[in-house]
Formats: structure tokens, C-alpha cells, sequence
């Protein structure tokens, strides 16, 4: 997504405009246009098409006069690979719409726009075929209206797409007749149809006939009229009677009886036809769906508020029946606890439908939401629900959800949350989301048994907090990763707005919450429209709220200073060490008992508060104790109030790791093993205080004890590794510390007992990502490198305590996807520095002397895989180039063509089982890194390969290349080689079964022997759980 620079004046003449058109905007009063539409529909379900006429009367209620009107014409989203829904899919992996056929895509056809009769000019969008120009045939003046009408016809895509489409003869009819795009005080707001991000309607009156084969159930916006010269008498019977006979047919299941269509076949359609009259006033949209499989319950809630009875439908497939048979409770309990808190449901009746969808779990559309396979009783309850929910948010709410996705999916949200604590409080604090899978026992065990599940709006914003990966609530819908529309748009909304509701309190919440509702029902609200709304309500400033946090991606993290016990209270110290103007609640605790709380009003990020508690009997201080205000560090927030190490929580002690507790100073360990050939086995234990989600700082260490023999003497020897990481945003820092024996080896030809000694590698690491985009298809970052070795790392350099330092600074980038299907790129380069100062003071077969030596080495890769088609299987293309840019050991042989391995590992970079081995199985581990062939030779100043793979199966890959270098006297070489590779986990066997070398072996009169040249490789990083997360060191 990133855009190239304007040259200066077109950015001066920019800015201008939108300056004037933002003073235009905050000037001009709130208006929204009148859009009525009468539509004809009839479903072809032989072909899967829609016939159908619509007349749209537009009444223009801004203070302009109106040239032209924009239409959306969704359908044709699903026309092609190349429209903006298609892209997006791709971008979050969904390559479906890339690859359908014909028959599964989608699109509008046979439009003919009419204005008042006349026919009209009308145009594409020059980027989106989803999307038209009509032109009026005279301007329409402010107070005027007008009648748009067209014939269409839409083709019904295949229903994995997206919200349009069928699965056989299932029906999902969304987003599928033209209509205008909002014009406000913002101008046009023409966009095309996405998944992520959703719609921004004109309000208005619909009367939709449809038209389809007698024996289709149909669920949809509206109410269905009695009277007439339509079916609507005969359907609503025929409702009302679908209704009893579900009933009953509960009623024999539970007497034993069998279940009807099991498989869920489709029964043929009626030759019969009948016209459904649907009627609905103050809604922005129209969907229906329609199955001949529907079984139906019926029944009413009474709305809180004003008594008013609405009538609540359930439709299902026989393919969750048993779970939809308790819907009509979960759609009644929805209606009835959204209406309690924001207003009465204004309405009729509210529909829920079981359908196949694409687009999540659930869509919503005014009155009528459809639900996809849900698998459990409660996950039903939720996203009915959620879906039941937008009918205020964005339904009777309607603002923008293209720019303000966090107002219908976040506010949304937090309702959610709020109505299944409500629900279901009697399974305790976590719903049963962790205690209906485990005992109460391991619940204790693994520090959860007071999980809530409140928690996880807060813990679901955390994750990508830590990572530096989240992003701002006010974003454009587009602009969020797929994993941040989840984590910040739902999540987070719903935790900053809950702990607003804690700060408040319920009654001021609720009214507040009610008040934008009845400012804003039927309208376009914008935020600064919920903020003034709830100012108004609760009479309190809220800027601190829908400032920062809206609108950045500061933290929020306040911290005790001090507490103690004086004149007979206790004085708390309280300061804002966060980036967010917020409140902070105190608590005070005798032992376990809560005996008083406090809020802090809201203060500046940096600034200090005392609070005095007029309580003696206080023992402890906690900040925000029921966890709602998002702090970033909780390990701050707790005080006793009396002793030495008053802000040190006590040490909890736990296997592999747990959720993160700031109550608690915590320490997890697990059993270690490991092995290589100059330790022996080796026995230890990893200590760390890795938590869920990630801290921002973080450490790790890994003892472990050998007791290898050497020269007939048993050795008890140290080994093992460490690091001390932290991570701010995109910046990483790193202290990797390890410790492991090497052979002080001479000499290959002299067969002794060799002796071991230690080999020891400090590094320090700094990274940055150097993405702004979240949601962009690349991903960058450069990383530095600081290494000290002491040690024997390989036969090369021979002493008794080397020392070795390198210094490297790299490059890499990565298109995980883009314009081609299925394409992914890596690429970088390295710059690595290396110093070595080797004394010989310690052998005794030469004098003592000292030598030094440094060389700088360049590497640049670059690798390319592509999918094959849709077959599964990919194509790679790896080049690699290294060169020596200086070497003051000229005559040295330098570059491993193979890389790094047991023969040749300078700096101790990797695990070798057997450092400095020349022969047997051990001798034969190599890095590969980069792409590298499986060719050991050694060049003096340079080589360039190139590899190309195939995929034949998940672990076999068939692979040539060819390798050019230059040898120590200066000779141009070359080698080629051809193979098979099988992946085990970590472990990559790599087996050449001809190459160049070889083939000169032979030619000397050696046998053919493939296996003499397999080597192996290990990636320990893919299996180490902190380099699975922080893949950035």
C-alpha cells in the first residue's frame, strides 16, 4: 500500500484542498439524503440469476445542487481477480476468487439507468467495476427529488467468496441491487465492496417483491403485509404452520422419533410461484435468504423500555438443528439486554438464519442476520448474539464503517461481552471458556482458576501490543492487518470502552450510551457525534478518552511510587509512567479483604497524584485490581504498605509458563537435554520468564551438566545457553550467551584422546521492522550483530584459546505475497566484518608466536517461490553470492559454498553435534544457509550459485543448481549437482545424486556412490518456541 511521494506543489495544492474542505465540512450543519426504493425480484434457481427492476427515489436534503449520483453495484465484485474485493481476499491468503471458474464468480448485468423516465449517461468507475457514474440529465437542487430506476440481472456467486452467493440451492441475496452512495458533509462516499470493512448506507423506505418457487422459506429485511394481491396472506400461514410442525418434530426426537434429512438434501422446487411483499422504513439496506430446508420457530420478546412486543424468527438447516432448537432464546435474551442498555429495538421482528457464509461466523443486515456453522450451544448464542447486535451498531447507528469500523464492530463488541457475562454468570468467571475443558485441579495447577473471561478482550489487544504490531482504532477498515481488524477493532473497542463503563459506573454509562442512541438512531454519527452525545449525558469532559485513546497506539500504564501507613491512614503516591492522559483506581486491602478504592482523576502522561485513604488497617495497594484500564506493566501496580521490598510480589514458581499475574514475581522452568560429541550427554533444566502474552523484556538460561571422559578421566563439564532480550515497538535488543566444548585438535593425522575445552560465544543483537504499513505484503527489518568467541570453533586456527570477534549488519526483506498468485520473494544482504587473534603460545611442536587476522565478507540472497498452479506444490528459485571485499590472509580460503558446517563455522554461529570432524556421519552437517548447494569447496575471494527446487510431496523436494567460485590460486571453478531433499521437522537430509565432482570420481575409475555425498542440516530455531514467536532477533 505504499504510495509514491507528490511532487511538491501537487502536495501544496492538496493540502489546500482538504483544508478547505474539512472547514467546509465542520461549517456546513448535518444533513442526510432520502433514499426510497421499490424493487421487483425473481430467483431463476436453475441458473442461479436474479431478475429483477428497481425504482429509487433520491431526495436530495444537502445544501448542494447534485450533478451526478454514484452507485454501488456490488455484485460485480465478484466479477474477476483484478477488483478490490479479490485483492484484499488475496492479501490475507484467500486465493478462491483468484482462481474460480466461471460458474463460481459472480457480477450485475443489464443495467439501464432512467432518471424520471429519461434515460440517463452513466459510466464505470476507472478502478472499479463494483461501482457506476450516473449523470443527471439536470441538476437536482437542494429540497428536489427524483426517481432512478434500471432493469438488472445478477449472476449469484459461488457462496465461499463472500456474503452474496449459494451453496446449491441455499440462498444468501446481500449487497445485490444498485444504490446510491452517501453523500454527507464529507462529499461523495462511492466505495467498493470488501470483505474487511464494511457498508455506509442511505437511510430510506424499501417495498421489495420477491418472486421465487412456492416451496422456498424466506427470511428477510422487513415485514411481510397482510392483505394485497401478493402471497403474503398464504405465507404467513405457511409460517405460522412451519412453526407448529417444528415444534412437534422436537417433541418426537426427544420420544426417540428419527431425525428428517439427515444429509440435508435439497428438494426439488416447486413449479408453483408466489410474490412476497416485504416492507421496512428507516433501514439503509435489504438482504433475504431463502432455503427449501428452513425448519421455523416462531416466538415474541417484550422490549424493557416501552413494553412493546417484536417477534423474533429462527430458520435452520437439519445440519445443527440440535443446536438451533434453543435460538429463539438466544435471539429474545439479544434483543431484550441490547435494548436495556441502548434503546428499545424499533422494529417489528428480528430473523436469524442458518446459511452458509465466508465472511466470519455471522453478517448482520437490518432485521436479519445469517449465522454459519457454529459447532457448540454457546458459540451460537455468541454470534447471534453479535450479529443481533449490529442491529444498532451500524443498523439503527449508521455510521461509517469504512473509516470507523470501531464504532458498529467495536461498540458492538463490548455489548457482546457484557450480555454473555450477563448470560451465562452461573459457569463462573471464565463462562466456561477454560473450566469446561479442564478440572478444577488443573485449573490451580496452571495459575487460571480465576481466569475471566472478560479477559480476553484485553489479552487480544496485549499480544499485538508487545509485538509493537498494533495498530490505531482509528484507522481506515483497509489499512488494518486481518489479525489487528480482530485484536484492535473488535478487542480492544470492547476493553477501552468497558473499562470507560467501569470508570463511570453503569447508570452514567448506560444513560450515556442511551443518549447517542436517541441523538443518533436513523442517522450517520460520526465520533466526535458519540463523544458530545455522552459528555452531554454524563456531564463529565471525555477528550482524555477519545483522544489518545482512539486515535494513537499509546499505552496506558500507571504506577504505585510509594505507600505507607501515616496519621492514622495510608497515603498512596500514584504516577501516569505511561503515554495515555487517564484515571486510575486504588484499592486498599486488609490481608485479602478489600476496604477501600479511590479514583484518580484523569491525569497527564508523567504527572504524580497523592491519594490519602483515611483507613489504618490497610496492608496492601493494588491499581485497576479487576484488570479494566489495559495497563500496560502490571508488575507496578501492586504496594504493600508495610515491611522492606514493599513493591516486590511474592515468587511463584511454575512448569513451562503461564498467563502473565503482576501479582506475582514469576520464574518458570522446564527439564533440558542435549547432546554433541565434545560434551557428551548433557542433563539441565531452562529458567525464564517467558509469560503469555510476551513481556517486553524477557530472559532465559539454560544450564547444563556433562561428565564426558578424556584421557581415560571423568570431566565434569559446564555447558549451556542464555539470552536477555527487549523489545519496545519495532526495536529489539539481545544478549545471547553459549557455552559448549570443542576438541583442541592439532593435527587430523595424530590418533590421540583429544582434550576438550571450552567454547564459549557472546553476541549482541539490535533489529528494527522498518514497516509503518501493518497490512502491507512486505516485510522488512535490519538487524546488527556484535560476536566475541573463545574457543576452538573449527581445525583451521590452531591455539589453546582463540579469540574471534565479528561484527555484521543485515538486511532482509520479505513479499509474503503480491500481484502474482501464489508468489512469495525473500531477499537481503549482509556485510560481516570478522577479527581473529590467535596465539600459539600453547603447542609445543612451534615456537610461541602470534597472528592476526581480519576480512570483511559481503552476502547477498534473494529466493522466490511460487505455487504451482493450485496444485499445492511449489517452485524455488534461491541465487546466493558471497565475496571476501578485503582479506588480509589472502593466501586463506575463506568461503564455505555449502556453508557453515562441522569443518568450517568460524564464529560458532550454529549447533554442531561434531565440531572439527572429518569423517563419519556427524561430518557431514552443513547450514545451507541461503539457498546454498550441497558442494563443499572452499573459494578464496567470491561464488555465486543458483538453486531450483520442486516440490514433489510435503517432504520430498527434487532440486539442481549450478556453483561458480575462485580457488586459492586464483582459478575460476565451477560444480553443478542434482538431488533430492527429505524434511523431518528441524532436520533436512539433502542426498545429491550427481554432480560435476562426482562424475570427475568416476571418470578417475571411483564407483558410483550417491551416499558418500549426503549431508544434513538442523534448524534448531524452528522447533525453539521463543524463536517461533520473536522471529525479529
Amino acid at each position: 500500500m505504499n504510495k509514491a511521494l507528490l511532487i511538491l506543489p501537487a502536495i501544496f495544492s492538496l493540502s489546500l484542498t482538504l483544508i478547505s474542505g474539512f472547514s467546509l465540512a465542520q461549517t456546513t450543519p448535518y444533513f442526510q439524503q432520502t433514499v426510497n426504493h421499490v424493487i421487483n425480484v425473481q430467483l431463476n434457481d436453475v441458473d442461479d440469476e436474479l431478475d429483477a427492476d428497481i425504482v429509487t427515489t433520491y431526495l436530495n436534503n444537502s445544501p448542494d445542487e447534485l450533478d451526478f449520483i454514484w452507485m454501488h453495484v456490488w455484485p460485480n465484485a465478484y466479477s474477476s481477480s483484478k477488483t478490490a474485493l479479490a485483492k484484499q481476499q488475496f492479501r490475507g491468503g484467500d486465493l478462491f476468487l483468484f482462481y474460480a471458474i466461471a460458474k463460481d464468480m459472480g457480477g450485475i448485468d443489464g443495467l439501464d439507468f432512467k432518471i424520471d423516465g429519461s434515460k440517463a449517461n452513466w459510466e464505470f468507475h476507472p478502478q472499479h467495476p463494483d461501482i457506476v457514474k450516473v449523470y443527471l440529465n439536470k441538476p437536482l437542487a437542494s429540497g428536489e427529488s427524483i426517481e432512478i430506476s434500471t432493469p438488472f440481472s445478477v449472476r449469484i456467486p459461488s457462496g465461499k467468496i463472500s456474503r452474496l452467493g449459494h451453496i446449491g440451492e441455499s440462498y444468501q441475496i446481500t449487497q445485490w441491487y444498485p444504490k446510491p452512495a452517501v453523500y454527507d458533509r464529507d462529499g461523495w462516499h462511492e466505495m467498493p465492496y470488501l470483505d474487511q470493512g464494511e457498508f455506509y448506507s442511505e437511510y430510506g423506505t424499501f417495498d421489495v417483491f420477491i418472486t421465487l418457487p412456492d416451496n422456498y422459506t424466506v427470511g428477510a429485511t422487513g415485514d411481510l403485509l397482510s392483505g394485497g394481491s401478493n402471497d403474503n396472506d398464504a405465507e404467513i400461514y405457511r409460517l405460522e404452520k412451519l412453526n407448529n410442525e417444528t415444534r412437534l418434530y422436537f417433541k418426537r426426537l426427544d420420544e426417540g422419533g428419527a431425525k428428517e434429512n439427515p444429509e440435508g438434501e435439497f428438494p426439488e422446487s416447486s413449479n408453483k410461484l408466489k410474490t412476497l411483499h416485504y416492507h421496512q422504513e428507516n433501514v439503509h439496506d435489504f438482504a433475504w435468504f431463502a432455503d427449501k430446508r428452513f425448519k421455523v420457530l416462531k416466538d415474541s420478546i417484550k422490549l424493557p423500555h416501552s413494553g412493546r412486543e417484536v417477534t423474533t424468527w429462527v430458520m435452520f438447516t437439519p445440519n445443527e438443528e440440535d443446536l438451533w432448537r434453543d435460538a429463539s432464546k438466544y435471539i429474545g435474551n439479544a434483543t431484550y439486554y441490547y435494548s436495556l442498555w441502548n434503546g428499545d429495538y424499533p422494529y417489528n421482528q428480528v430473523t436469524a438464519i442458518d446459511g452458509t457464509i465466508s465472511a466470519g461466523g455471522g453478517m448482520e443486515y437490518p432485521n436479519v442476520t445469517v449465522i454459519g456453522e457454529s459447532r457448540s450451544a454457546f458459540s451460537l448464542d455468541v454470534v447471534i448474539a453479535h450479529e443481533v447486535g449490529h442491529n444498532w451498531f451500524y443498523g439503527i447507528l449508521g455510521s461509517n464503517e469504512r473509516t470507523n469500523a470501531w464504532m458498529d464492530e467495536g461498540l458492538n463488541s463490548l455489548n457482546e461481552t457484557r450480555y454473555l457475562l450477563q448470560s451465562y454468570e452461573d459457569r463462573g468467571p471464565d463462562l466456561g471458556l477454560i473450566s469446561s475443558r479442564l478440572s478444577d485441579k488443573w485449573m490451580k495447577r496452571l495459575d487460571i482458576e480465576d481466569f475471566e473471561y472478560r479477559w480476553v478482550d484485553e489479552l487480544a489487544y496485549i499480544l499485538p501490543a508487545r509485538f509493537g504490531t498494533d495498530q490505531a482504532l482509528q484507522c481506515h477498515s483497509d489499512a488494518f492487518s486481518p489479525a489487528n481488524y480482530g485484536a484492535i477493532v473488535y478487542k480492544k473497542t470492547a476493553a477501552i470502552f468497558a473499562f470507560l463503563h467501569h470508570y463511570l459506573g453503569t447508570e452514567r454509562f448506560d444513560l450515556a450510551m442511551q443518549k447517542y442512541f436517541e441523538d443518533w438512531k436513523f442517522k450517520h454519527p460520526s465520533p466526535s457525534d458519540l463523544q458530545k452525545s455522552m459528555e452531554n449525558s454524563c456531564g463529565e469532559d471525555l477528550s482524555w478518552f477519545f483522544g489518545g485513546w482512539i486515535n494513537t497506539t499509546h499505552k496506558n500504564d500507571w504506577k504505585i511510587v510509594s505507600s505507607k501507613a501515616i496519621n492514622g491512614g495510608t497515603e498512596v503516591i500514584v504516577k501516569n509512567s505511561g503515554e495515555l492522559t487517564s484515571p486510575v483506581e486504588i484499592v486498599v486491602f486488609n490481608n485479602e479483604t478489600k476496604i477501600g478504592r479511590k479514583w484518580v482523576s484523569p491525569s497527564e502522561p508523567g504527572s504524580k497524584q497523592i491519594v490519602f485513604f483515611d483507613i489504618d488497617q490497610a496492608t496492601l495497594v493494588v491499581l485497576d485490581p479487576n484488570r479494566y484500564d489495559l495497563d500496560y506493566d502490571r508488575k507496578n501496580n501492586n504496594s504493600k504498605t508495610k515491611g522492606i521490598l514493599k513493591k516486590v510480589e511474592p515468587l511463584k514458581i511454575s512448569l513451562l509458563t503461564r498467563l502473565e499475574d503482576g501479582t506475582k514475581t514469576q520464574l518458570f522452568y522446564s527439564p533440558a537435554m542435549a547432546w554433541n560429541a565434545h560434551n557428551g550427554l548433557m542433563l539441565g533444566a531452562t529458567f525464564h520468564n517467558t509469560t503469555i502474552p510476551l513481556r517486553d523484556f524477557e530472559w532465559m538460561f539454560t544450564p547444563l551438566l556433562s561428565n564426558k571422559s578424556s584421557f581415560g578421566n571423568s570431566n565434569l563439564q559446564l555447558a549451556g545457553v542464555s539470552r536477555i532480550t527487549y523489545h519496545t515497538g519495532p526495536f529489539s535488543f539481545a544478549l545471547k550467551m553459549k557455552r559448549f566444548s570443542s576438541p583442541e585438535r592439532i593435527d587430523y593425522t595424530i590418533e590421540v584422546d583429544i582434550p576438550q575445552s571450552p567454547n564459549s560465544r557472546i553476541s549482541f543483537n539490535a533489529g528494527v521492522k522498518l514497516n509503518k504499513i501493518t497490512n502491507s505484503n512486505w516485510s522488512s527489518k535490519v538487524k546488527f550483530e556484535y560476536a566475541f568467541l573463545n574457543g576452538f570453533a573449527d581445525s583451521d586456527f590452531y591455539s589453546s584459546a582463540p579469540k574471534r570477534t565479528s561484527l555484521s549488519l543485515k538486511f532482509d526483506a520479505l513479499k509474503s505475497r503480491g500481484n502474482i498468485i501464489g508468489l512469495s520473494q525473500n531477499m537481503g544482504v549482509e556485510l560481516r566484518q570478522f577479527n581473529f587473534d590467535v596465539p600459539t603460545t600453547n603447542l609445543p611442536i612451534w615456537q610461541n608466536e602470534t597472528y592476526s587476522y581480519d576480512f570483511l565478507q559481503a552476502t547477498t540472497y534473494y529466493s522466490l517461490n511460487k505455487e504451482i498452479g493450485n496444485s499445492g506444490h511449489n517452485i524455488n528459485l534461491q541465487l546466493l553470492g558471497k565475496a571476501n571485499l578485503s582479506n588480509s590472509y589472502s593466501h586463506q580460503s575463506n568461503i564455505a559454498t555449502a556453508g557453515y558446517g562441522a569443518d568450517f563455522d568460524p564464529m560458532a554461529d550454529n549447533f554442531i553435534f561434531d565440531r572439527n570432524s572429518v569423517d563419519g556421519l556427524m561430518s557431514n552437517q552443513v547450514s545451507l544457509e541461503y539457498g546454498a548447494l550441497p558442494l563443499r569447496h572452499y573459494a578464496k575471494n567470491w561464488m555465486t550459485s543458483a538453486r531450483l527446487g520442486i516440490d514433489l510431496s510435503d517432504n520430498f523436494e527434487l532440486f539442481g543448481g549450478v556453483l561458480f567460485y575462485d580457488t586459492n590460486i586464483d582459478e575460476t571453478a565451477s560444480d553443478a549437482v542434482a538431488g533430492l531433499t527429505y524434511s523431518l521437522g528441524p532436520i533436512k537430509i539433502t542426498m545429491p545424486l550427481i554432480s560435476s565432482s562426482m562424475m570427475s570420481e568416476i571418470n578417475l575409475g571411483q564407483s558410483y556412490a550417491p551416499q558418500d555425498y549426503f549431508l544434513f542440516t538442523l534448524d534448531l530455531r524452528s522447533i525453539n518456541p521463543w524463536e517461533l514467536v520473536r522471529r525479529d532477533l
